[in-house]
């Protein structure tokens, strides 16, 4: 039986440290068990090889979300670290992961099960809405940017002096949301993450959400984003024309920052109520 447990180890699929393969919102890990019918009966033993497959499936998940990027330079475990109350929170989510699938199989006088659990990493999915989620639980924990370092009207205003800002005699269709397409620039996903000028100026952040709202939103195209009109409605402004600075914040020119703040405004603020979704490449899952 040794034999056949290493070659199911191996055979184990590795999801990568924030985006589980198939769906961008879902953390999965694969966990293995092994009982024998030589000391159990048989009936028994099926269940111990189940169960002990869901405590592996639960280790890797720990292991994967300690894994998953806050910054770029900082991890989830980085964060647990800092702070026992996040650490606490982490293992609860733990408790509550949900199972996606099980398999027992007989081999010989063994049980051999394979289960595969998950988290949420977002509410966007069926599965996690109403379930606790990683980017909700660590948002009150990461930093808020301070108001001098915000986008406003001021920097409208220094932007509009330089004629770079033409106004239109006819209105615009009000904006429902916005869609950042980072696949030029190849952004890896994170719990958080800044939209930023080239001077520092904040436009998107985790302070700028309304309390209770859900912010971070990840998808693999455009075409999936679009379609995702529950959360940044039927007609977002997508932008594609991006840069991302040392720290791996998203960064735009004065003249597009200026556009999106305008327009954010003349739509009621769809940025505070986290209506923005995040293009990533499959690459960078």
């Amino acid at each position: 039986m040794k034999n056949l447990s290493l070659k199911l180890v191996t055979a184990v699929v590795i999801f990568l440290p924030f985006m589980a393969i198939g769906d961008p919102q879902i953390l999965k890990s694969q966990g293995l068990g092994v009982a024998s019918t030589s000391t159990k009966s048989d009936t028994q033993a099926k269940l111990m090889s189940l169960r002990a497959a869901r405590i592996d499936a639960q280790r890797k998940l720990l292991a994967e979300i300690e894994g998953v990027q806050v910054t770029g330079g900082s991890t989830v475990k980085d964060l647990m670290l800092t702070s026992d109350v996040i650490g606490t929170r982490v293992k609860g989510m733990l408790k509550g992961a949900f199972e996606i699938s099980s398999k027992a199989t007989k081999e010989g006088d063994d049980w051999v099960s394979a289960v595969e659990m998950a988290v949420c990493l977002t509410s966007d999915s069926a599965e996690c809405r109403g379930q606790i989620n990683l980017a909700t639980l660590a948002k009150p924990y990461l930093k808020i940017t301070p108001e001098k370092d915000l986008y406003s009207n001021q920097d409208l205003t220094e932007s509009a002096s330089k004629d770079d800002i033409v106004k239109n005699t006819v209105p615009l269709p009000l904006y429902t949301g916005l869609v950042l397409d980072t696949t030029k620039i190849k952004v890896t996903p994170r719990l958080d993450i800044r939209i930023k000028t080239s001077k520092g100026k904040e436009l998107y952040g985790p302070g700028y959400v309304t309390e209770g709202k859900d912010w971070l939103h990840w998808v693999t195209s455009v075409e999936e984003a679009r379609a995702l009109a529950s959360i940044a409605g039927a007609n977002p402004m997508i932008i594609s024309e991006l840069e991302i600075n040392g720290t791996e914040e998203i960064i735009l020119d004065d003249l597009v920052a200026a556009a999106l703040f305008s327009e954010n405004l003349r739509a009621g603020d769809f940025l505070a109520e986290g209506k923005v979704i995040f293009v990533v490449s499959n690459q960078e899952l």
